[in-house]
């Protein structure tokens, strides 16, 4: 959700709460003050009818016998006498004795006895609210002024005009609450509008700063806190587009050092180196003199293809000038076994799926060539340790996968691995022949195939390399397959 949204929310948010809270308060304050004011009249004409009620019970009552105790009859009688002279369907009366039963009573019905008997209970001093058949109805108790009855007369006023009133003041309430919250809702949304648009300036720099675009600014000319942080953003795209400007320059230095020393082919020369002086060792062996000139003359053009490959691949950004063509996995493998050092241990295991990949050959066979030799130098002095090549066809993606159970590559080192001169055991890697730039190689061979490596290690345990690429349809394989100077 966009922060404009959230504050405008959070704006008809607070204007809501605000409405409801006056309407409560006001609605309320006005229903308190009009049951107040029904409340005292009430009271005031209870008084009145109270008095009534008495004189119409001792004007009943014999003359001769007034001092005596007033029979319950003659209580009844005059009550209902009363009732029937000022009916009023707002209100009716009921005559209680000793607060427990009633002589006379016209009250509905469908008024709860508890709750008359709990107002005749509470006293003149106090009043009760009762809800029945859709009326509210205000009930009052006064206690008669009778020799030797203890009687009281409780009415229920029908007071429902005042909650009518009330509901209506709600109601009205409500249309005006609902009319100002569209119109600050409104105004709110413009509001948040108005504040947020420096933020979407900064978003919309910020993403085109993301997406490579390093010169953007956001140039957002404002007093407040938002001024500040474009002021201090757009320092920071400045520090960042110099910096990359500074990274950019630096990979194009570690470019032309890599294109000008390609001494990676250290290794395969050393090996060269020794199979000559095998035959200057022994040149009356004819075997040895033939195995010996068929591997220097095999690894030659080999190193010469790579080598032009190489200084090519130096100078792409993309994979246009890659020779590309299908070959089988299996023959790839081979070849990489092929191609290693004579003697050099541990020898990797292959396992291959027969699927069919495009690839440049001399640059896919020489990436997987130095991953091996990698892992080698890792099982180095590692009893039991293995290396197996692989790869395995998931849907229409061929995995390579390059995995030893050597000493593995600490997790700090990992990120930096695939840096060119990066070296993780530096004495180890010069004492093994290595420079520091096998796995930079390696990194731009998978790239200029539109790939990537997928290193996974641990520490004391091993390392696995994956390489994915596409697979083609085993038909796209020409025959043969292999090389016929390969045979060699």
């Amino acid at each position: 959700m966009k922060f404009a949204t959230k504050l405008s929310l959070g704006c008809i948010t607070l204007l809501s709460c605000a409405l409801c809270t006056a309407g409560l308060i006001l609605t309320g304050k006005s229903f308190s003050d009009n049951l107040e004011t029904t409340r005292t009249a009430l009271q005031a004409q209870q008084a009145k009818e109270k008095y009534t009620l008495e004189r119409s019970i001792f004007t009943a009552a014999e003359t001769s016998a007034l001092f005596s105790p007033i029979e319950n009859h003659t209580l009844t009688t005059a009550a209902q006498e009363y009732a029937e002279q000022t009916s009023d369907a707002s209100s009716g009366l009921a005559l209680w004795v000793n607060g427990t039963y009633t002589l006379y009573s016209n009250l509905s019905t469908a008024l709860p006895r508890t709750v008359q008997l709990q107002a005749v209970a509470d006293g003149a001093e106090h009043w009760r609210l009762a809800r029945c058949t859709g009326h509210w109805y205000l009930l009052l108790a006064q206690p008669l002024d009778i020799p030797g009855v203890q009687a009281d007369l409780l009415c229920a006023y029908d007071v429902t005009r005042v909650f009518a009133t009330r509901d209506a003041q709600l109601r009205a309430w409500m249309a005006v609450s609902a009319l100002l919250l569209a119109v600050g809702g409104g105004a709110a949304v413009l509001f948040s509008r108005l504040v947020t648009r420096p933020l979407t300036v900064l978003q919309s720099a910020s993403e085109k700063i993301a997406a490579g675009q390093y010169t953007e600014r956001t140039h957002v000319q404002t007093d407040d806190e938002i001024g500040v942080l474009s002021r201090s953003f757009d320092a920071m795209a400045a520090a960042v587009e110099a910096k990359v400007d500074e990274m950019h320059a630096t990979l194009q230095s570690q470019k032309d050092f890599i294109a000008a020393f390609t001494h990676e082919v250290k290794t395969p020369m050393t090996a060269m180196l020794g199979y000559a002086d095998l035959m200057r060792a022994a040149p009356d062996d004819s075997d040895l003199q033939r195995e010996s000139a068929n591997y220097i003359y095999h690894e030659t053009r080999r190193l010469e293809e790579l080598s032009r490959r190489l200084l090519a691949l130096m100078g792409l950004d993309d994979a246009d000038r890659l020779t590309r063509e299908p070959v089988s996995d299996r023959s790839l493998l081979n070849q990489v076994v092929r191609s290693l050092p004579q003697g050099s241990t541990p020898v990797p295991r292959i396992i291959a799926c027969d699927c069919v990949v495009s690839v440049d050959r001399t640059l896919w066979v020489d990436m997987l060539r130095n991953l091996t030799i990698n892992a080698q130098r890792a099982c180095k002095g590692i009893p039991g340790a293995s290396i197996t090549l692989r790869c395995e066809q998931q849907g229409t993606t061929a995995v390579f996968t390059v995995t030893d159970t050597g000493c593995g590559i600490p997790a700090a080192d990992l990120p930096r691995v695939t840096e060119a001169f990066y070296m993780v055991d530096k004495s180890r890697s010069r004492a093994d022949g290595g420079s520091g730039i096998g796995l930079a190689l390696c990194t731009r061979i998978v790239q200029a195939h539109g790939t990537q490596l997928q290193i996974n290690s641990t520490e004391g345990v091993g390392t696995t390399i994956a390489i994915p690429i596409p697979a083609l349809n085993p038909d796209a394989l020409p025959i043969p397959d292999v090389d016929q100077k390969e045979q060699l």
